[in-house]
């Protein structure tokens, strides 16, 4: 601490020399500022950014999220798709039969800091609507990304267009009805 305060002192002295009045509580405002400046700088590069959004169509987003099963049995579907979720570590949240909607969420643990604060967990919630069209059953499932924070607030939202990730939840629906249809258990 010694060779701080004669730093300080040399400072002054040079300061008087050169006839600029600076207090020295100014100079250590100044170098506490920096100092908050730099941490702050250090922090944003360690910083999670949230997904980016990829530029698609409504008719390809559709498209990876939507699929049609002919001559399936509605409810054969809505089970199919409550398994498939959960085998991908999804938590079913609310199933509504009669509107044909499910709904899920998985946490995945994802610290890391953001402007916004600091963020301990991914959350993806998904949203299945099944309905019956016909002699064809038609699952369309919504997946959204968010990030939350350390104080439990939500940091950031996006969907997710990940089509290998919707591909793996209808591959397990696809096994389900199978098994279900020939009755393999």
């Amino acid at each position: 601490m010694k060779g701080g305060k004669s730093y300080l002192a040399n400072l002054m002295i040079l300061l008087k020399r050169t006839r600029i009045a600076i207090s020295k509580s100014s100079i250590i405002k100044s170098t506490k500022t920096i100092f908050i400046l730099v941490f702050a700088f250090i922090l944003a590069g360690c910083a999670v950014e949230p997904p980016p959004s990829p530029q698609m169509s409504e008719l390809q987003i559709r498209e990876i999220q939507t699929r049609q099963y002919e001559n399936a049995n509605y409810n054969d579907v809505m089970r199919a798709t409550i398994a498939s979720l959960q085998d991908q570590k999804f938590i079913i949240t609310n199933v509504n039969e009669n509107l044909g909607l499910v709904t899920a969420s998985r946490d995945i643990d994802d610290r890391g800091w953001l402007l916004q604060g600091y963020q301990t967990t991914k959350r993806i919630e998904a949203n299945a609507f099944i309905q019956k069209k016909g002699k064809v059953v038609e699952i369309r499932i919504n997946l959204v990304q968010k990030g939350l924070g350390d104080q439990g607030g939500v940091l950031w939202t996006r969907p997710l267009y990940d089509a290998e990730v919707y591909q793996k939840i209808f591959s397990k629906i696809d096994k389900s009805l199978f098994i279900e249809k020939e009755k393999v258990y």
